[in-house]
């Protein structure tokens, strides 16, 4: 009797254990990056012995996380910029950030509202880290060509951007406007890659060969799939769609012979006062980790490495493999500020008909 009911407990023991409810996370990730990859992600640190990380939703500022430009006095001079600041991260903000894009990240940095990256992230290039010692990149997403299948006749596929203004690609380029997210920062920087003049010329030159400025990437690429466009220029993940979809499409890293590739950065970053300090710290640690790039790259089509050594799926590139276009994010911002309007205003032109 007393040998069944040990086996009893042991039996309800069991059961009990097997309905309890998971441990609570020691630490939030706030991000805007995709769910599924970043469960996984977060599971492996647990199963490794890092914190229980729990994704909670980004907060998908976008561009929208930049202050305004600063605007003249009436003395003609211009405002003094604002002082750094400690003050306790939203309660939403989670206490680590990995944003799809780094605006939030740049604009926390210039306020003085982050903390020094993690040392683990060390080994990423420093032209996507933060030169002040705080965000960090972990992948990221180039801007790229995508060719659709229509006979091309005599000519080559486009290499460069400078063939998207010749006149055999009159209406058959098409484009995501460039007010908000990484088309907004490609176009930034390419006016500082370029120069205000030669910029301005090729913007003028896109608008004769009446180019397609289309809403999304998405809507890009389905231009190109559809054959309403030839050539679309849009972000190495819709790239991917397409080109793991029964489409004919190539996938082409432009400007391999002059300025090179876009590449625009995820951000990982680490908020003054976090709610669970110690566990942020060593969650930020596990994610600057070189094989948490590897399994974004390997799960994400069309992201892409920015340290070497880090292998890639059929049909990627790695950015140390790139000419990349090597003008610092916080620079881009910078010419953000100073553009903003007047590329709407380009846009805004382009598409009346």
């Amino acid at each position: 009797m007393r040998t069944l009911s040990s086996c009893a407990a042991l039996v309800l023991l069991v059961s009990a254990c097997k309905d309890a409810p998971p441990p609570p996370p020691e630490a939030q990730l706030s991000t805007d990056l995709p769910e599924q990859t970043i469960a996984i992600i977060l599971s492996n640190v647990a199963r490794q012995g890092g914190p229980r990380g729990e994704r909670i939703a980004g907060l998908g500022l976008g561009s929208s996380a930049l202050p305004p430009p600063a605007r003249p006095l009436a003395d003609g001079g211009m405002p003094p910029p604002p002082e750094p600041t400690t003050a306790k991260a939203p309660a939403n903000g989670g206490d680590l950030r990995w944003d799809l894009e780094p605006y939030g990240a740049i604009a926390a940095a210039a306020k003085g509202e982050l903390l020094e990256l993690p040392a683990a992230g060390a080994d990423v290039p420093d032209l996507w880290r933060d030169p002040g010692g705080t965000w960090v990149a972990i992948g990221g997403r180039a801007q790229v060509l995508l060719i659709g299948s229509q006979p091309l006749g005599a000519h080559e596929p486009p290499q460069r951007f400078t063939a998207l203004t010749e006149p055999w690609l009159k209406g058959q380029v098409a484009l995501t406007a460039p007010t908000s997210g990484a088309a907004l920062a490609h176009f930034a920087a390419l006016y500082q890659a370029w120069g205000e003049e030669r910029m301005n010329a090729w913007l003028d030159g896109l608008k004769k060969n009446e180019v397609q400025v289309l809403p999304s990437d998405a809507a890009v690429r389905e231009a190109v799939v559809t054959g309403k466009a030839i050539v679309g220029l849009m972000g190495s993940d819709e790239a991917a769609k397409a080109a793991a979809s029964a489409a004919k499409v190539q996938v082409v890293y432009p400007n391999q012979h002059s300025i090179g590739t876009f590449v625009w950065p995820t951000a990982l970053s680490r908020p003054r006062n976090p709610a669970h300090p110690e566990a942020a710290q060593a969650l930020a640690e596990k994610l600057a980790d070189p094989a948490v790039e590897q399994l974004l790259v390997a799960r994400e089509p069309g992201f892409l490495p920015l340290r070497a050594g880090i292998p890639v799926p059929p049909g990627v590139r790695s950015a140390t493999g790139l000419v990349v276009v090597s003008v610092n994010p916080a620079k881009i911002v910078e010419e953000i500020n100073l553009r903003r309007d007047a590329l709407k205003a380009w846009a805004d032109s382009a598409t009346k008909k």
